[in-house]
């Protein structure tokens, strides 16, 4: 798994469920970018991952949002 990825789940998992269902992971610039590079080079080598307009199915029900002010944060809303 990518370190974006893991990043991801790490976020997620983390995320307090008392505030409701998250609904958007901010990612800055460049770990937006190197989450869509990872899933294109994964889908392209036949990994497990598919792609729903470049995001992984299994972040389908949640908006992936660009912070460009804060380029190395992942953050879940």
């Amino acid at each position: 798994m990518s370190t974006v990825l893991h990043e991801i789940d790490q976020a997620l998992a983390s995320f307090d469920a008392t505030r409701g269902r998250p609904v958007a992971i901010e990612l800055g610039e460049r770990k937006y970018t190197q989450l869509i590079l990872d899933v294109a080079h994964l889908h392209q080598a036949g990994g497990d991952l598919t792609t729903n307009t470049g995001r992984p199915l299994a972040y389908r029900g949640l908006e992936i949002l660009r912070d460009e002010l804060n380029v190395d944060r992942v953050r879940v809303i």
